[in-house]
């Protein structure tokens, strides 16, 4: 099943991507409009898997699906909320996780490395429900949350990123956990 949402996000990206590499021809992208010196809002979309792992459990990871709005201040700066839920659970030796809903706002640092390449950091403060069969069975962990990764710009204001995101980190029932999520995912410049 793991391998069936990676291969679904890989298809979608395509996808998106596809429709984006073909408005180009519209007057869109970098070459007429500057993709990273233009402020102005953005939406977007990514798909991953959240790797949690407590103390004694083997990791379980439970597939993701997040949504993103924010606002680009200036080329080096944005603010970013985020929301999204599980897709599907994941089990270990009789032990399950889901994530019901999970939310957060973040202060986005980018680096434009070329005109269609920047690298950036995150920090701001996420919430994430988790659900389980054995105790703590449901928790609400709101918390400070840091990431890094990078984005590739694409024709028609669209862009390509993958990220590595800290979502949580706390104890369930005297044992410590942390929880990290990997994505992928496109943004669209409004």
């Amino acid at each position: 099943m793991k391998n069936y949402i990676v291969f679904l996000a890989l298809g979608a990206t395509a996808m998106f991507s596809a429709t984006a590499i073909a408005a180009g021809g519209y007057g869109y992208g970098y070459g007429n409009s500057g993709y990273y010196d233009t402020p102005g809002p953005y939406v977007g979309a990514s798909v991953g898997q959240v790797f949690y792992k407590e103390q004694g459990l083997d990791t379980l990871a439970p597939s993701v699906l997040n949504f993103e709005f924010g606002q680009k201040i200036n080329p080096f700066l944005a603010i970013e909320g985020r929301v999204g839920a599980g897709i599907n659970g994941d089990q270990s030796n009789g032990y399950s996780l889901s994530i019901p809903v999970m939310f957060g706002g973040y202060l986005k640092g980018s680096v434009p490395i070329s005109p269609w390449v920047s690298i950036y950091g995150l920090a701001g403060v996420a919430d994430t429900n988790f659900h389980r069969n054995y105790p703590d069975y449901n928790s609400n962990d709101a918390g400070l949350s840091v990431g890094v990764g990078g984005e590739f710009a694409l024709y028609g204001g669209a862009s390509i990123r993958a990220e590595w995101l800290l979502l949580d980190s706390g104890t369930n029932a005297g044992y410590n956990y942390n929880a990290n999520q990997v994505t992928v995912g496109v943004n669209w410049r409004l």
